[in-house]
């Protein structure tokens, strides 16, 4: 990525089923769920396939993340995936876990 047009940050979690995929696509959402960026269109000279998104996710669990499923929360942009160990895996209260999943999305071109 040539030029960073913005970094958001956001937190998910999946409260019952333990489904890092859930907690990583609210993660996202909750990331880029405030943000408007009115001059993208102007900086990409109306090409938005020209934006790059990568999508950097704190998991807590050595379990696949879906990443088809976190695209489609991403309006536009080539989207690339860094996964680390991180967030937190808690009990619940109920017999299961609930996991926290961490994410920064950083957009350029």
């Amino acid at each position: 990525m040539k030029q960073i047009y913005f970094i958001e940050l956001g937190t998910g979690v999946d409260l019952r089923g333990g489904n890092p995929t859930k907690a990583a696509v609210r993660a996202v959402r909750d990331a880029i769920g405030r943000n408007l960026i009115p001059s993208v269109p102007q900086l990409t000279g109306g090409d938005l396939d020209k934006l790059q998104v990568l999508v950097k996710l704190a998991v807590p669990v050595d379990e696949p993340i879906d990443e088809a499923a976190i695209r489609e929360v991403l309006p536009v942009g080539t989207v690339r995936f860094e996964v680390t160990r991180g967030g937190m895996a808690t009990d619940n209260g109920i017999g299961d876990r609930a996991l926290i999943v961490n994410a920064a999305v950083v957009v350029g071109i």
